[in-house]
């Protein structure tokens, strides 16, 4: 094989040769290692014998990755995440060209030229990256399925995601607006006329801003029960199923904002807020997103407005205007931290503190033309 490559040396530099040659040393390693103290007492045609059968239990193995994938996905409690797996399914089914592909084909070299065959697509880095990470929690998945180390049986023996590097997350961009922007916005006008897509879109940049950038989901969930006279409580629809505390979060009401707030509670009580009565949530996504968009005519700036400019100038101005500390602001977008979530059992949460800082944040605005 030397030869053919024209290496005199010695030496592999075929990285595909050299990716096969680890795979088939590491796959013996572990048949060996697997069967435990028994080795000292084989005879060499003994090991050889065991190691072909465990090689038996391996290769005769089949599993239809891109199945697998959707079968992940059907077992996801949260429907947008279950979604993305579907739709890195099928992208991987498109990019094999319909044939099946068997795990094993799962291999560095593979991995390398889908994300290639990504950026060929046209597709964005961060939905690259989201993509390839998936695919590694996956193929994670099916080896703590099939894999039983302890008996000895490794129907799935790469370890493909060891020798591919993950492509690098882009550093996001701001998309936040100043302060003098978000005054603008807040001192619009009411347009004369029902419906109107710019006060629509207004008043949902400015209640997400008043509840510390509250995402659409929370918004339109909201129970009647969440709210405890002056503050909201509630668990952060995003993060709740994977964090240890349920992503529970409290965010008072300030007295500047509690009119907006008024002006689209659910006199029905089966939600806090009204939107349910027009949208699904999954349309009012859409219809915000739209008029949220529509502000670009009334108030222009240099970069696309969107829902979530909301929650990027909450935690901009609380950092850049206000002078809290990364560690507060971090705390007032609920969001987690695996390297405290062991303190985090030990601190009780004052809300009285997050409160305070909170309302430094919201009369950084004048509220009197919007209310």
């Amino acid at each position: 094989m030397c030869a053919e490559s024209g290496q005199k040396s010695g030496k592999l530099k075929d990285r595909n040769v050299i990716d096969t040659c680890e795979d088939i040393i590491r796959e013996w390693r572990q048949a060996v290692t697997s069967l435990g103290s028994a080795v000292d007492a084989m005879s060499c045609a003994e090991l050889v014998a065991a190691i072909k059968q465990q090689n038996k239990d391996t290769y005769g193995f089949r599993l239809d990755f891109v199945e697998y994938i959707r079968k992940v996905a059907a077992k996801k409690k949260k429907a947008s995440t279950a979604h993305t797996y579907r739709i890195v399914a099928n992208s991987l089914e498109r990019y094999a060209d319909g044939a099946v592909l068997d795990v094993s084909a799962i291999t560095s070299k593979l991995l390398r030229e889908y994300e290639q065959w990504l950026r060929d697509e046209g597709i964005a880095p961060t939905t690259i990256y989201l993509y390839m990470s998936q695919l590694k929690a996956v193929h994670n998945a099916a080896r703590a399925e099939y894999n039983d180390e302890d008996g000895g049986k490794i129907r799935i023996p790469q370890t493909s995601f060891t020798r591919y590097k993950m492509p690098t997350l882009p550093a996001p961009s701001a998309r936040g607006v100043d302060l003098a922007t978000l005054q603008a916005i807040a001192n619009l006008e009411d347009e004369k006329r029902i419906n109107s897509r710019r006060n629509f879109g207004r008043d949902m940049v400015m209640l997400s801003f008043a509840l510390g950038g509250m995402n659409y989901a929370d918004l339109w969930s909201l129970a009647p029960s969440a709210l405890h006279g002056d503050y909201i409580e509630y668990r952060r629809q995003k993060t709740k199923d994977s964090r240890g505390d349920g992503a529970l979060y409290r965010v008072r009401i300030e007295p500047e904002v509690l009119p907006l707030v008024e002006r689209y509670r659910d006199r029905t009580g089966a939600h806090l807020f009204n939107f349910h009565l027009r949208y699904t949530e999954k349309s009012f996504k859409i219809v915000v997103s739209q008029a949220v968009n529509a502000l670009e005519e009334s108030v222009p700036y240099s970069r696309h407005y969107t829902y979530y400019a909301a929650r990027h100038t909450y935690a901009s101005l609380a950092r850049n205007a206000v002078g809290l500390d990364k560690y507060t602001v971090h705390e007032l977008l609920n969001h987690s931290d695996n390297e405290m979530r062991i303190t985090y059992r030990y601190i009780e949460c004052d809300w009285q503190r997050l409160f305070d800082a909170h309302r430094k944040v919201i009369t950084l605005v004048d509220w009197s033309k919007i209310g």
